[in-house]
């Protein structure tokens, strides 16, 4: 009779963690679309979410030739981040930025800024960095120190980067861009990266846009 009464009760309890399972599985994607409107994040191009947090009032002139620093992919007439003179960036720019299970992967794109990325909250991202000599790195970026998260990662200005969540439903980072981020000083990575180190081409593969 115990051994019957048994049998029931792993029955119910199975069927209890498949509801409990489903119901914690919407609460997560619930989660993520509150996040995203209390935030004010939008897509970015890159993949994932976004909000520009801060752009300082102050300017100063760079040493960034005019050619290079007028080469855009955009339209950047209505572009508020974009400063008159072709040399001239705000000092500093900060951003949220989120990858969801929805939206788990930041495609290759390469900024001259300086970048700070910090650990705001929700899982790990794993940070690929490629330099100019086709030396790839990366990083972990998250709040499991124990097992090699960083809190904070710095990302060199030149170096060719992407971004994957690896751990958790979302993961919240903020970015500190110096000089400020402007268009003129971003670019997309495309096909051409599997040319230039083809001895990284599984990897690069992984995180084209197109």
């Amino acid at each position: 009779m115990s051994a019957l009464n048994t049998g029931k009760a792993s029955v119910g309890h199975l069927e209890d963690n498949s509801v409990i399972r489903k119901r914690t599985e919407d609460e997560e994607q619930l989660e993520v679309k509150q996040m995203i409107e209390k935030l004010q994040l939008k897509p970015h191009i890159e993949g994932g979410y976004y909000r520009r947090t801060f752009q300082s009032s102050l300017k100063f002139n760079t040493s960034w030739s005019s050619t290079d620093a007028d080469k855009s992919s955009l339209d950047l007439a209505n572009n508020d981040s974009v400063v008159s003179n072709a040399c001239q960036r705000h000092i500093c720019s900060s951003i949220y930025y989120l990858l969801t299970k929805q939206s788990p992967i930041c495609c290759w794109h390469k900024n001259r800024s300086d970048i700070i990325r910090y650990f705001h909250g929700g899982g790990s991202m794993k940070v690929f960095t490629i330099d100019d000599i086709g030396l790839l790195q990366t990083f972990r970026l998250g709040g499991n120190v124990e097992a090699g998260d960083r809190l904070q990662i710095v990302s060199k200005g030149g170096n060719w980067e992407a971004l994957m969540l690896v751990d958790g439903d979302w993961a919240l980072q903020g970015e500190a861009v110096a000089p400020g981020f402007d268009h003129r000083d971003w670019e997309l990575g495309t096909r051409e990266l599997l040319h230039k180190f083809p001895d990284l081409a599984d990897t690069i593969q992984l995180f084209l846009k197109e």
